[in-house]
């Protein structure tokens, strides 16, 4: 064979050795799908299976929303806003303030003769019921105070609209109004504490020079009344608020609200008893608005300034108690509802419960605007 004939077999020769058949074609692909992550039946299991994790996972574990969490969160936003370190540090000092006005008062009128208007040199002491009412005496005056507070504390969300991502970390909407109202009741009560205790302080001081006389045993309550229940109604109502804000979601109509249940509707409903037997049943529902409630919760069913009718400065105490007294007696024998201190305080639970209800109700409920 000559040179030329051996070259063009050799030609034939290697081509067919370097094309692929069907089975090497096959086998190429398959390696692909392993190695390579092409389209193949191994490939697709090696990178899809249901065993491999997504990427990150791993390393960043999905954190849960817990309650203390969020309580934490909200904490966090309300000790960092002006209005509540304002508001906080005005209930506490208020309260002081009043209860020294109150005490300043009955020192001077216990130095005033009744029969003759002159000053006496040696005066009586003072009853103890007198220094507690003046202790508790401007509670319901910092019922607006803590109302505001109450208010802005949910509003201020709406308002900014940070509420979005509150939600956003926070779905639960429930959890989230809880979580605040938790906060804001924590806070109103401290405050409110600390300032009936300043009050205690400031009266003991402004009659220590009169002196006071010992509780009777059945006006044992009013310290506890007055400290703790006095603090219980504030934060109460700073609850109540809240529940006010989450319905209007604005600072304007949530204040505006609690000023109407505070103190519009009783004035307007006090009007009543100038109207005769016919408005009785209005004159009910007035002693069982927020603020009269309040005021006879705080009691504790004691007639401050009565002394077994012997209290030779409260004359003007002594009498605005015996009126107080005597319209109670007198509305019950006309018919009309006069809750005790105890039916006042369950009527006060009963405004706060269903006003927070009906918030709840909307902030759970309704849109973001």
């Amino acid at each position: 064979m000559s040179r030329g004939s051996h070259a063009a077999h050799a030609r034939r020769s290697g081509g067919s050795q370097s094309r692929p058949g069907p089975g090497t074609r096959a086998s190429g692909g398959v390696a692909g799908g392993v190695s390579g992550g092409f389209p193949g039946k191994r490939g697709a299991t090696a990178s899809h299976g249901p065993n491999r994790m997504p990427a990150g996972s791993q390393a960043h574990p999905q954190s849960r929303l817990t309650v203390i969490g969020a309580i934490r969160s909200e904490l966090t936003k309300a000790l960092s806003l002006r209005s509540t370190m304002i508001l906080m540090a005005l209930n506490a000092l208020l309260l002081p303030g009043g209860a020294a006005i109150l005490a300043w008062a009955y020192r001077f009128m216990s130095t005033v003769d009744p029969r003759t208007g002159k000053m006496m040199a040696h005066p009586e002491p003072l009853p103890a019921s007198l220094m507690w009412s003046a202790v508790g005496g401007f509670v319901s005056t910092c019922m607006i105070v803590v109302a505001i507070f109450g208010v802005m504390a949910i509003t201020t969300e709406y308002v900014t609209s940070s509420v979005q991502s509150t939600l956003v970390a926070n779905p639960r909407r429930v959890l989230f109004l809880n979580a605040k109202t938790l906060v804001t009741a924590v806070l109103t009560f401290l405050s409110s504490l600390a300032g009936l205790m300043l009050s205690w302080l400031a009266v003991h001081l402004m009659l220590a020079d009169i002196g006071v006389k010992a509780l009777a045993e059945s006006e044992r309550v009013l310290p506890w009344m007055t400290l703790l229940g006095g603090s219980a109604v504030l934060t109460l109502t700073a609850v109540m608020a809240v529940g006010c804000g989450g319905v209007c979601r604005s600072t304007v109509g949530g204040i505006f609200s609690m000023i109407g249940i505070l103190m519009i509707a009783p004035s307007i409903l006090s009007l009543a008893s100038f109207g005769g037997d016919r408005f009785r049943w209005v004159q009910s529902i007035s002693r069982c608005l927020p603020d009269r409630a309040v005021t006879n919760f705080l009691t504790g069913g004691v007639n401050a300034g009565l002394e077994g009718g012997n209290v030779s400065m409260s004359a003007g105490g002594s009498a605005v108690s015996g009126a107080s007294a005597a319209s109670a007696a007198s509305a019950a024998s006309d018919g009309v509802f006069d809750p005790t201190w105890w039916q006042s305080g369950l009527i006060l639970l009963a405004w706060v419960v269903v006003i927070y209800a009906i918030g709840t109700l909307v902030v759970k409920r309704s849109d973001i605007k």
